[in-house]
């Protein structure tokens, strides 16, 4: 399953630098965090942590997606074709490359050492079940984090509510206060 998902991870990497608008940007980023979130599940036995990490990124690309529409609402959107079709060309025949580079094809001291490497970084789970979450020395930095957070929510909505208006003032509104007629 990893030998599908990394190459399609660093061609999203690579192609983010090529990217212009910001939309776009963020559905690449999007796109990269869910195949991250399943590399990282794949890994590990629990999905858990993977869950976590889409979530809070989710989160943060729904604030980008709400200031990107406030503030570049018409600008025009355009994809490379040429470049997606040469990054697709490459990530068909890096994928189709790993696919034959099956372990059980390759030589036994190949596998050996790669079953060695992937053993020594697996995730050890049995410790994880055995922990509660909140436990003594972390409920403090819970507890801390969790009023942060409230605090910053109180904070935005009492900003939000004082200016009552959206970030970026419409064109409409102002052309419409210059046309009307004063007595």
């Amino acid at each position: 399953m990893l030998y599908l998902i990394l190459p399609i991870i660093i061609m999203f990497s690579l192609s983010f630098m090529r990217v212009a608008h910001p939309l776009s940007a963020g559905l690449v980023l999007l796109i990269q965090t869910t195949l991250v979130a399943i590399a990282s599940g794949t890994l590990n036995k629990t999905f858990w942590f993977s869950y976590i990490l889409f979530l809070i990124f989710l989160g943060g690309m729904l604030v980008l997606f709400i200031y990107v529409a406030s503030l570049a609402s018409n600008e025009q959107f355009s994809i490379d074709l040429v470049f997606f079709l040469i990054s697709l060309i490459i990530i068909c025949f890096v994928s189709l490359l790993l696919i034959t580079l099956d372990p059980i094809i390759l030589s036994n001291k190949m596998t050996m050492l790669y079953s060695s490497l992937m053993n020594e970084y697996k995730f050890n789970s049995n410790s994880l079940f055995n922990s509660p979450i909140y436990n003594a020395p972390t409920a403090f930095f819970t507890f801390f984090i969790i009023s942060y957070l409230l605090l910053a929510l109180l904070v935005v909505v009492k900003i939000m509510k004082s200016s009552s208006s959206p970030l970026r003032l419409m064109t409409y509104e102002n052309t419409r206060t210059k046309n009307t007629p004063s007595n």
